[in-house]
């Protein structure tokens, strides 16, 4: 008998760890994303009410590296007077770097911002590269104030102009000083960001130097799904140019829709990370664009429904849809995650998911860091310092108890980040600010490079 009821419970745990998420897809379709939809705990404690984390990562399988799917590229350069010297120097190197990667099915416009903005190349197909390295090397000479508003503006219409669904569609934004002319809040700048988002169109900014606004610039990236990199060294540019364009030149899929729908006494509690809307329910997250050299992931922090010894219940409904670029067509996927109830403490234990795990604490004290932040630009520097190194001390805590490597490597990877700040903390207060925005882009984005 003993031996039967071993057996039993092996089953039970050996089905509730491999359904956990089970996959429909039309029968002619051959998916460019690996979804995986888990749980951190996908066996738990009968009548209990714990928290629990659902995390659904997308994973672009890897394409053909000797071609890309065609780009729709837009510069945007600030050429204001506190760009002279290395600065533009350097710009015009980074942006004739942009020419002579692209190709003839490419799209390329430029359009530089001081007192106002222009248009120097107008979107068109990368045919004559030489004359655009005319014209870069022209009129990319510094002077004059930042009217990074319009210029981002103008960057927006042309590639909208070139708009189709089977292009990367993509802004680089490029400035080193506050926007002093025309709109320059971080609501309003951020307000383009999200009608870029609305067509399918990322936006990755470039700080340099240290008197940038983070905030502004970090704000545009995340609410058009692009990036967001400091440049403190403008002899760096040029390789966050190649960072960039090895990302955009291996994207597989865009205007990503993930519908998470909660089962009937499912508790949805809070996005971790990655925004989105919740409505009753169900939770909608978008994504602008998925490349095949990474992972993105969405994690929902829920409490699941009570539930009796050896039952198994359906979690939530997982929809994917998005436009899969490398076969120019549209797509979907559903998944199903189930959670199963047990008495046995032991066995709750053995069956979390600790890459889950790990990437739920990573997300708490990327929220704890806010509190740092806020403290130190309070003048509270060394109460921050010690908030940024007890985060530090906790991760490395969670790092030590679990097995997985997988698992150690990301948290090691936001405990480096970790210490960054907290170093940075003792420098310069400007140079902290840039840092920490860099740093906490990275966490909240959610993406893990492979």
């Amino acid at each position: 008998m003993k031996f039967i009821k071993i057996f039993v419970m092996l089953g039970f745990v050996l089905s509730s760890l491999f359904s956990y998420a089970t996959t429909i897809l039309p029968s002619s379709q051959v998916s460019q994303i690996n979804v995986r939809s888990e749980l951190s705990s996908p066996i738990i404690m009968a009548g209990s009410e714990e928290t629990n984390y659902l995390k659904v990562s997308l994973t672009g399988e890897k394409a053909n590296s000797n071609k890309h799917v065609p780009i729709n590229l837009a510069l945007v350069i600030d050429k204001s007077g506190s760009m002279q010297g290395d600065r533009i120097v350097k710009a015009r190197e980074a942006a004739i770097f942009a020419v002579n990667m692209l190709n003839e099915e490419d799209t390329l416009s430029i359009v530089t911002y001081d007192y106002d903005a222009k248009v120097i190349v107008p979107a068109t197909k990368v045919k004559n590269k030489e004359q655009i390295i005319k014209l870069i090397n022209k009129n990319l000479v510094a002077g004059g104030g930042t009217a990074l508003f319009a210029g981002l503006s103008k960057g927006i219409k042309q590639v909208e102009s070139q708009l189709t669904k089977d292009k990367v569609n993509r802004i680089i934004l490029l400035s080193d000083g506050q926007a002093n002319i025309g709109p320059s809040s971080v609501a309003e700048l951020s307000q383009l960001a999200i009608i870029a988002a609305k067509k399918n169109i990322a936006i990755t900014t470039m700080g340099i130097g240290s008197d940038y606004n983070e905030i502004l610039m970090s704000s545009i990236a995340s609410y058009s799904d692009g990036n967001h990199v400091f440049v403190n060294n403008t002899f760096d540019l040029e390789k966050m140019f190649v960072h960039e364009f090895t990302d955009v030149m291996s994207t597989v899929a865009q205007n990503v829709v993930i519908t998470i729908q909660l089962k009937d006494g499912v508790k949805p509690v809070r996005l971790l990370g990655r925004d989105g809307v919740i409505k009753g329910n169900q939770v909608t997250i978008k994504m602008n664009q998925l490349f095949s050299n990474q992972e993105k992931y969405v994690l929902l922090e829920v409490i699941p429904e009570e539930g009796k010894v050896g039952q198994s219940k359906t979690l939530a409904q997982i929809d994917l849809s998005y436009d899969n670029l490398l076969r120019n067509k549209a797509e979907h996927e559903t998944q199903f995650v189930s959670v199963a109830y047990t008495d046995d403490k032991k066995l709750v234990k053995d069956s979390m998911i600790q890459e889950v795990l790990a990437e739920s604490e990573i997300q708490k004290v990327t929220i704890e860091n806010e509190k740092a932040l806020e403290f130190y630009n309070l003048g509270r520097f060394e109460e921050a310092e010690d908030i940024l190194i007890e985060n530090s001390k906790k991760l490395s805590s969670i790092s030590n108890s679990v097995s997985s490597e997988e698992a150690k490597q990301r948290l090691r990877g936001q405990i480096e980040k970790n210490n960054i700040m907290a170093d940075a903390a003792k420098a310069d207060k400007d140079v902290f600010n840039k840092i920490s925005a860099e740093k906490q882009f990275e966490s909240k984005s959610n993406v893990i490079k492979k």
